[in-house]
């Protein structure tokens, strides 16, 4: 009998041991696997895509012996990766870039109304965006856009210039000869609030079909944000 309690001693302490031998590592594992939380103020590498609001306060431009300063909303379409490593560079692809007039244009005398004005991109523009600090990010984008103006009621004599006396008349089709280049300094990416400058002093604005020169844009102050 006695022999018969020390065996059933035995055996019941035996199984307590492979129960905590199997219950205690759980806990351990567990918090060995939890994932590190992401440090507050560092940029993300995850690739962005959004369709932007684009402003300018005033698109400025010569236009004959006229200067005009119109104002401009519209929208952009903004896609890539940001670079993490401060002085690397990554490619923007930069898309359905439009805007118009949101006012008459201010302009010196002789008075000329021009009507509705509306600037898109004629072709895929080149853009950048290179990390200038890690932290907090900073960044500077770079923009070469290919401009398409077109004028509905352009200074007289214009028109005339383009096309033969009589012809339909069609709003003034312009195009930027080399690409403005506009760049802009950022804390993220996609833009929020972040504002551009035409790097150029001006860029020639030329017809379409034979590349005559009629006027200049001097600068075009842009924010870009969300929509």
């Amino acid at each position: 009998m006695l022999r018969n309690r020390r065996m059933f001693r035995r055996a019941v302490a035996g199984a307590a041991g492979v129960v905590a031998l199997i219950v205690t590592p759980a806990m351990p594992a567990a918090l060995a696997t939890a994932p590190a939380a992401p440090q507050a103020g560092e940029s993300s590498s995850t690739k962005g895509i959004e369709e932007l609001a684009f402003t300018s306060s005033g698109m400025d431009f010569d236009l004959g012996n006229q200067n005009f300063v119109i104002p401009l909303t519209g929208s952009v379409v903004m896609e890539g990766t940001p670079p993490v490593v401060p002085g690397t560079t990554t490619s923007i692809e930069v898309r359905n870039l439009t805007a118009h007039s949101t006012s008459s244009a201010h302009h010196s005398s002789p008075r000329q109304d021009l009507g509705e004005v509306s600037v898109e991109q004629s072709s895929t523009p080149k853009s950048s965006l290179t990390m200038t600090q890690k932290f907090p990010p900073r960044f500077e984008q770079t923009m070469s856009l290919d401009l398409r103006i077109s004028i509905e009621n352009p200074p007289e004599g214009l028109r005339e210039q383009v096309g033969p006396r009589g012809a339909q008349q069609g709003p003034l089709v312009l195009t930027t000869k080399n690409p403005a280049k506009l760049v802009g300094r950022l804390d993220q990416f996609p833009p929020r609030g972040a504002q551009y400058q035409l790097e150029d002093d001006s860029v020639e604005l030329v017809t379409e079909n034979d590349q005559r020169t009629l006027g200049r844009v001097l600068g075009v102050p842009v924010e870009i944000d969300v929509l």
